[in-house]
C-alpha cells in the first residue's frame, strides 16, 4: 500500500473522531456580566423567542430589567412594580412572559398585590404601560405564567403565596393591552394542603393543555403534576408519591420537544414525566438539587436546570433534551459567583445565550454587588477545515506518486 493510501484511512478516522467528540461534549463558558445596579432579590427570568431580548424580574430596582441579547447591556426597564417588601409573597415583580402580536410585542408580568401588569415592548428600550388586572388575591403575588397561542392567546397565571392557590385563566384578545379575567380561581382538586402551592407552568403544544408544578397535595407528599385543559378544567394529575417517588416538591416545569416534560424539585434531582395517559416515570436525576426555575431551549433540544450540587455550589445543569444526559454542570460557585441562590434562568433560542441573575453577597467575587451572568457556547473545533486541508496534501502526494512510477 502507498504512502497516500494507507494515509488516507487514518486521517479520515482521525478527523470523523475528532468531529463527533466535540458534537457529543458541547461546554458553555463565561461570554459577560451584565451590571444593572445592586440586585439582590428578583424573580423569573424570560427570553423573547421572536428576538432573543432577555427581560428578569428585578425586585431590588422594582422593575422588569430588559437587556440587549447582543451587546449585553441594560437598555430598557419597565416600572411600576412594588419592589422586595421583606416577603417574597408579597413582592413583585415575580413571573414574566412575553408575547407577539403581528408587529407588536407586550410584556406581562406578576405583581407583588395580585396585579398583572402589561407593557408594549414593541421597543424594548422604551417600554410603555398598558392596562392592568387584579386577580383577587389580596397582598399576595401574582407570579408564575404561561401563554398558549390558542383562540387568540391566554395566560395561566398562578396566586401561589395564597392558601389555597390557584389559578387564573386570562384572556388576550383582542386587546393584548387590556388583560380580562376569563375563569377564577382555578385550583387543583385533590391538593388538601393549604399551602401547598403551584410553580411554574407550561402550554403543552403537544396535548393542547396547560400543566402545572404542584409543590405539595396533602403536605407530606412529593408533589407532582396537575394538568388543564385549554379553558382552565382539571385533568389528569401526576402524584410523585403514587409513581414511586418519595421526595420532590415540584418546582421548575419544563416541556420537550418529544413532549416529556422535566420536574425540577426543591428537594431532589429532576424528574422526567411522560404525560401519555395516567403518566409515568421517564428518569430521576440525581446530579443536583433544589431546583426552582428550569428552562427548555428547542433550537440545543436541552433542559437547563438551576440548583445545587453534592458539595454545596450553586450550578446550572445541562441536560440533553432526548436522552437526559448531563452535558455539562456550569458550578457558579467556582466561578467565583459565591452562595447566593441562583434560581433563574432562561435561553436566548437564537444564539444559544444562557441568561442566570446573580445575587450580591459577601459570597460573590465576580460581580459582588450582583449582575447577569451570561454563557455563550464554546465552538467546536474546525475539524471539517482541518479534513479538507489533509486531503488536498494526500491528493498531492498521491499524484507525485503516480508520477515517479510512470518514470521508472
Amino acid at each position: 500500500m502507498g504512502r497516500a493510501s494507507w494515509l488516507l484511512p487514518l486521517l479520515l478516522t482521525t478527523s470523523i473522531t475528532a468531529a463527533g467528540t466535540a458534537a457529543a461534549a458541547p461546554l458553555y463558558d463565561l461570554s459577560a456580566t451584565v451590571n444593572v445596579g445592586p440586585l439582590t432579590a428578583f424573580d423569573i427570568s424570560y427570553t423573547d423567542p421572536v428576538t432573543g431580548t432577555y427581560y428578569f424580574a428585578d425586585r431590588t430596582s422594582a422593575t422588569v430589567d430588559i437587556i440587549n441579547p447582543t451587546t449585553f447591556t441594560l437598555i430598557g426597564q419597565a416600572t411600576g412594580f412594588v419592589g422586595f417588601t421583606g416577603h417574597n409573597d408579597t413582592s413583585g415583580p415575580d413571573g414574566v412572559v412575553v408575547v407577539h402580536n403581528g408587529s407588536s410585542a407586550t410584556l406581562y408580568a406578576g405583581d407583588g398585590n395580585s396585579t398583572l401588569r402589561s407593557f408594549d415592548v414593541s421597543n424594548p428600550a422604551a417600554p410603555i404601560a398598558g392596562g392592568t388586572l387584579n386577580t383577587g388575591g389580596g397582598s399576595f403575588r401574582l407570579d408564575e405564567m404561561a401563554y398558549s397561542p390558542s383562540n387568540g392567546g391566554y395566560l395561566l397565571a398562578a396566586n401561589n403565596a395564597n392558601a389555597p392557590a390557584y389559578a387564573s385563566l386570562i384572556s388576550t384578545h383582542p386587546n393584548p393591552l387590556a388583560p380580562a379575567i376569563v375563569t377564577s380561581p382555578i385550583t387543583v382538586p385533590t391538593q388538601t394542603d393549604p399551602g401547598g402551592g403551584l410553580e411554574q407552568s407550561v402550554w403543552d403544544p403537544h396535548t393542547g393543555s396547560w400543566f402545572v408544578s404542584v409543590p405539595s397535595f396533602n403536605g407530606t407528599d412529593a408533589g407532582g403534576v396537575q394538568e388543564y385543559s385549554l379553558t382552565g378544567t382539571p385533568g389528569q394529575v401526576y402524584n410523585f408519591s403514587a409513581m414511586g417517588i418519595s421526595a420532590c416538591g415540584s418546582s421548575g416545569l419544563g416541556v420537550g420537544a418529544n413532549g416529556n416534560l422535566m420536574v425540577g424539585c426543591s428537594n431532589g434531582g429532576p424528574v422526567v414525566l411522560n404525560p401519555t395517559g395516567t403518566g409515568s416515570i421517564v428518569a430521576q436525576l440525581p446530579q443536583s438539587h433544589g431546583a426552582d426555575e428550569l428552562w427548555y431551549d428547542p433550537t440545543s433540544n436541552r433542559f437547563f436546570v438551576t440548583g445545587a450540587n453534592a458539595a454545596g455550589d450553586r450550578v446550572i445543569d445541562v441536560f440533553d433534551g432526548t436522552t437526559y444526559a448531563l452535558l455539562q454542570e456550569i458550578d457558579l460557585t467556582a466561578m467565583g459567583f459565591g452562595l447566593g441562590n441562583a434560581h433563574s434562568v432562561a435561553v436566548d433560542p437564537l444564539t444559544g445565550e444562557i441568561f442566570v441573575p446573580i445575587p450580591g453577597s459577601s459570597t460573590n467575587t465576580a460581580c459582588a454587588a450582583g449582575c447577569v451572568a451570561a454563557f455563550d457556547l464554546v465552538p467546536e473545533p474546525p475539524s471539517l477545515p482541518v479534513f479538507l486541508a489533509g486531503a488536498l496534501i494526500l491528493l498531492g502526494l498521491h499524484l507525485r506518486s503516480r508520477k515517479r512510477a510512470a518514470v521508472s
